[in-house]
Formats: C-alpha cells, structure tokens, sequence
C-alpha cells in the first residue's frame, strides 16, 4: 500500500523553505508557482536545512527515545556459496558453462548476489538480474564497489566468483551486510524468527570470539553467536565503514531469518534541479553535473516547468561524463504512458524513489516546524516564530503522538507498559 496522498515530502519541504527565504524558482518570468530552486547553491542551502532540521527533530527526543525509531530488523542468511571462474565476461554479465551443472534452469539464479574474489574486479559485486542456464550466463545491472556504491570495476576473464543467495561481506555466508540506516545499535537479543524448524538460541558477542572461532576452523551449523561491527572492506583500498555487518559464528547450514530490535538512523535526504542542456525521447542531459556514472540510477526525475511539465520518468542509466539522464520512456503524471518528452531548458527535478523523511506521517507537521525553525535561524531574512512554534507547539504533541505509539496491557485496575524484548546488558 502506498503512502496517503498527503504526506509530506523532501520537494514539499525544499518549495516551502525556499518560499520563505526567497529562493524559489517561479518560471522563466517570475511570475509562476514556487519550486525548489534550480540554482546550485540556492538547493545545496535548502537541502542542508532539511537534513538539520529532521535531525534536530530526531535528537529532540523524550527521555525513553522516539519509539519510531524502535524498529524489528530480519536479516536472511543462507549457506548457498557456488565458487566459480569466469569464462568470459562484459559490462553486465559474467559467463561459466560449470554453472549449468547445478543451476540448470534459467532464472534459478534470479535475486542472488555475484562476487569477485579474484582478477580483475577484485572486490566488486552485483545482484543477479538474469540467469540463462544454457551458458551459465549470469547477468546484473550494474557493478557495485565492495561498500555497495555504485562504480565498481567490471571483471574479466579468469576472474574468480562467489554467489550467495543473499547479500553477504565479499561472498562470506559468515558475514551479512545490514542496510544502510542501520547504525550500529542493538537494543535487544538476537535469534531465529518464529516460523524456524529448530530450537538454536543465539547469543550476542564480541566480534573477537568469533574471529578468534574462525581462524581456528570452518564448521557449518546452525549459528549460536552473533557480532556486529563496522563493515570491514574486502581489499586493502582504504573507503568510508558507515555500513556494518553482521558476523555470525558457525556458518549457516541452511536458508533462515535472524531479526533483532534496533534503532532506526536518519540516512539523509536528498534532491538535485536543474536546467536541461538537451532532451529525447528517452533522455534528458545537464552538462553542469558532475556526478560519477550511476549515481542516480533509479532515481525519479520530474519535469516541473518548460516543454514536458508534469512528465516524469525513472532514471535507468546515468552517465556522468554528459551528465545524461537515460529513461525507458517518459510518463503522464498519473503514470500512464503518454508523458511529453522534455526539451532543452525544460526544468528538472531528481529525487530517490521514496524521498520521505522517517518519522512517518504523523510526525509531518512537527518536521516542518522542525525545518522552519533551522531555516529562520539559517536564513537571515527570515522572521516567522517558526522557533517558538516548534518549542512551544509542535514537539509537545510529537511527544503525546509517541507515545500513543507504546503499547499497554492491562495488569489489574492499572496500565503497565508491554516489553516486547529484553534490555541488552552487554554486547
């Protein structure tokens, strides 16, 4: 189901603010409807804001944390690892004839992941959009770099693979790669999910057993004890750890689901404008990027004023290089075929699918208040009592919506609140 037309979203936000502090593009003459602005560094400010302001918010909690951000985490973990050699290679496929002696149907492979340990694209991986079993040929979209961005090196021939059924730490069954608001904080015991056929309980501890249990063999069980830690790269090149995985100790002997609770993080959002160089049928380009190739794949691109205002498009294939925006075809704004292709000038906007801010709906109007008071103290010109009606007003009945959220039981003539896990002591 999706979202209540209503909500509010990260290009809601960026037109009101930039409403307010003067910055709203309003057409080639002026005189049209307020939207985000299209000058570089007009956007930049009001994105900055934005994030500020919904982290502000998010550190405004209540003496117990916001239960929004309390969430159930599953993690799938599974003990297929099929090693191979490529045979050959391209941008978007990986060939080896010895797959078929397993897989033996087209598709069996369809939502797995491929990894290169070896060769050239050491590092790299990609999940598995199509298999053709004929030539064990395994196609992906896109090569990912070791901490799933986009960029990573195509392998080639006589490069060694790993397939795993689900996203793992360089083909490593033993080691799961937790998504990206996952920050690091475990707020309750780990174990199997419910519908599990066997009775192991897992247990939470220091990264260094496990190591240790590692280095001294390679048994396959059903798990019993489970780390976490900053996402480890798989070669020597030095990058960002704000990803974490989670290690598990003995390797899985067959296909589950781990959860535990956590505590959601804000990821950022994100929004770029701008003004098109040329357009098709099928693209639109802006020569002023300069983002690396892929950056906006699956992204939404908006045309909000000019030739093909109201269409709109996901992104398949961006080329940073041209700055060129490659869609399979332009849609009327209800989603149906039959968009007006843009044009040179045509003004765009482009945005992550699901552009929304975390909280949730009911938490949309004290985010607002939350930004509008970031911007009054950002933006000089700016003098609403946007500050007071976020101190005064809207965080009061964020703190009652929060905590309508926490569930009750009745115990007696009283209410007690329901635990739903138990209190780490230590990790």
């Amino acid at each position: 189901m999706s979202e209540p037309t209503s909500q509010l979203s990260v290009l809601n936000l960026a037109t009101r603010i930039s409403k307010e502090a003067g910055t709203a593009y309003r057409g080639v003459n002026g005189t049209g409807r307020a939207m985000p602005p299209v000058n570089h560094d007009d956007l930049e400010d009001v994105k900055q804001v934005i994030n500020d302001g919904i982290r502000q918010f998010e550190s405004d909690a209540p003496a117990t944390g916001w239960q929004w951000r309390k969430r159930i985490l599953q993690v799938p973990i599974s003990n297929v690892a099929v090693t191979g050699t490529a045979d050959s290679t391209s941008t978007t496929t990986v060939v080896d004839l010895t797959l078929a002696d397993t897989y033996d149907a087209d598709d069996d492979l369809l939502g797995y992941w491929v990894y290169i340990t070896g060769g050239t694209g050491d590092g790299s991986y990609a999940q598995i959009t199509g298999y053709t079993a004929l030539t064990g040929t395994v196609t992906v979209a896109d090569w990912l770099d070791q901490y799933g961005n986009a960029g990573g090196t195509d392998p080639a021939a006589d490069s060694t693979f790993i397939i795993t059924q689900y996203e793992t730490v360089g083909g490593d069954i033993g080691r799961v790669l937790l998504p990206e608001n996952y920050g690091g904080e475990v707020s309750g015991p780990i174990g199997y999910y419910k519908d599990t056929d066997h009775s192991q309980k897992i247990e939470w501890v220091s990264e260094s057993v496990i190591r240790a249990q590692r280095q001294a063999s390679d048994d396959s069980s059903h798990p019993f004890m489970a780390a976490i830690r900053p996402l480890e790269p798989t070669s020597s090149s030095l990058g960002p750890k704000r990803r974490y995985e989670l290690v598990l100790w003995p390797f899985p002997v067959q296909v589950d689901i781990l959860e535990f609770p956590y505590i959601l993080v804000f990821n950022g959002i994100d929004m770029e404008t701008g003004v098109a160089t040329s357009a098709s049928t099928t693209t639109i380009a802006d020569t002023t990027r300069d983002e690396a190739d892929d950056y906006f794949n699956g992204w939404r691109v908006d045309i909000i004023d000019g030739t093909g205002r109201g269409s709109w498009a996901l992104v398949t294939d961006y080329t940073g290089s041209t700055g060129s925006f490659t869609v399979a075809d332009w849609l009327a704004a209800d989603g149906s075929a039959g968009g007006t292709d843009p044009a040179a000038d045509s003004i765009y906007v482009i945005q992550p699918l699901n552009n929304l801010h975390p909280a949730g709906i009911k938490f949309d109007e004290v985010i607002k208040a939350s930004c509008l008071s970031e911007a009054e103290q950002f933006f000089k010109n700016i003098q609403g009592g946007h500050i007071e009606r976020y101190v005064q007003k809207a965080l009061p009945k964020a703190y009652e919506a929060d905590a309508r959220s926490i569930m009750f039981t009745k115990v007696g003539s009283r209410q007690s609140q329901m635990r739903t896990w138990n209190t780490v002591e230590k990790v």
